[in-house]
């Protein structure tokens, strides 16, 4: 029974001496995978972005990465065409610690002698798990730069991410105390959460939700105050149907623009049912044509006359595949939603639903004949929307509540009290207006 015991006790000194070693194979690992699976992603892209790791130095106890990222085509988003990031690893019993600096880039190290006295406000810090798991934690410090005659004060930020080795769940909590300008610009209590799951480089399914606390603009001529602005936004990836939906919501407490105040703004919006392979065929396109846009426009910064003759060889070139791209959404059950739109303006209240959605698949061919025959747009497409403002608003335009087309009984609107509303709906291929047909000849 001793020696059982004594051999188990032998085992478990040699895996607890031997855990660091392990843990940073297990670094190792992840990493390389990690930077095939970023390189793969961009390919996808076509950002030209890629990730080099140009030296991997691992020891017992510790190691060492260099890596170079190349922006390719974000370069002239950034001014900067490659970044080198330098971990030094710690590597513990139960995971890898490592701290990563950026002193390798010239830009970075005259950016903190020039504006911040040599301070370093960046800290970043990645943890490996031995089960696979990585975690990211930005912070960075309060700090003051000079703007010609002002002064820009910033307030501590941090970022922390969670992923799986493989980068295919993502969640993230961002926040941001804010920044100001003297009295003239103020912004506090900046956030952001996401949680995601990856179904193709171009399709994420789950929730993004942020916030501005508040942020106020005091100028000579106009002021600006914004006040709870609040935002959420979902994708639902559902495999079975392969399609994608999408939706946000926005709500806003106080909104003050000069004299111009509004209170309890809120707008949802939702697309849904999107046919996921003509979703991505369009995000690859759309995506691949701006890098491409970038890549030429770094290419051309300093000819402006260069740079108008690439974005309309762009504009020409890309065209018709966007038009393409578009048809490959018109697909039956597409709906495009807005609802529970309401504002409180010092007049009065707006609210707002308007619904619109695809009875059958359609080609782009098939819409053009709706410009001489509307009628046949309610044979594709279902409709149903109500609106309403005080009237004040309208002023003395009677445009809105006079008939504007000959099969019309009343205008788009109608009073009621102090009110305009407005009333339509589809049904059985005709349209509805305040109650009453319209009559197309």
């Amino acid at each position: 029974m001793k020696k059982v015991i004594v051999g188990v006790v032998t085992i478990l000194i040699i895996a607890g001496i031997c855990a660091p070693f392990v843990n940073g194979l297990v670094m190792e690992k992840i990493v390389k995978q990690s930077q095939n699976d970023l390189n793969e992603m961009y390919a996808d892209t076509g950002s030209g972005t890629t990730i080099e790791i140009i030296q991997y130095d691992r020891s017992f106890l510790s190691s060492e990465i260099e890596w170079s990222i190349k922006l390719g085509s974000l370069a002239a988003l950034y001014g900067v065409d490659e970044i080198i990031l330098v971990d030094r690893a710690d590597h513990g019993f139960t995971g890898v610690v490592s701290k990563t600096s950026l002193e390798k880039n010239q830009w970075f190290v005259d950016l903190l002698n020039d504006k911040l006295d040599g301070k370093n406000p960046l800290n970043i810090t990645t943890t490996y798990h031995l089960w696979g798991q990585i975690e990211s934690i930005i912070d960075i410090g309060a700090f003051s730069i000079q703007v010609e005659n002002e002064t820009i004060d910033f307030q501590p930020a941090r970022v922390v991410t969670e992923s799986d080795g493989r980068l295919t769940h993502l969640f993230s909590e961002a926040s941001w105390g804010g920044l100001s300008v003297s009295d003239k610009l103020r912004i506090s209590g900046i956030s952001m959460v996401y949680d995601l799951e990856k179904i193709s480089t171009y399709i994420w399914d789950g929730d993004i939700s942020y916030k501005i606390e508040s942020m106020k603009i005091e100028d000579q001529e106009e002021n600006f105050e914004l006040t709870n602005f609040k935002g959420e936004y979902a994708l639902d990836f559902d495999k079975k149907k392969n399609t994608l939906s999408s939706g946000g919501e926005v709500d806003i407490e106080n909104l003050i623009a000069g004299n111009e105040k509004v209170q309890d703004i809120f707008i949802r919006l939702d697309v849904n049912n999107m046919d996921a392979q003509g979703y991505e065929e369009f995000m690859k396109l759309y995506t691949q044509t701006m890098h491409s846009v970038l890549g030429d426009i770094s290419a051309a910064k300093d000819d402006p006359e260069k740079m108008d003759e690439v974005l309309e060889g762009q504009m020409a070139n890309t065209g018709l595949q966007m038009m393409a791209a578009y048809e490959k959404f018109l697909k039956n059950g597409l709906e495009i939603k807005v609802s529970d739109f309401h504002a409180q303006l010092p007049m009065g209240k707006v609210t707002g639903n308007i619904e619109l959605k695809l009875n059958r698949d359609v080609t782009l061919a098939q819409l053009a004949p709706i410009a001489m025959q509307p009628n046949l747009a309610f044979d594709i497409l279902s409709l149903q929307s109500d609106l309403s403002f005080p009237a004040v608003l309208a002023g003395d335009k009677p445009m809105l509540v006079s008939p504007v087309y000959p099969g019309m009984q009343t205008g788009l609107f109608v009073k009621d009290g102090e009110s305009l509303v407005h009333r339509a709906q589809t049904k059985n291929g005709k349209l509805f207006l305040n109650g009453n047909e319209v009559v197309f000849n």
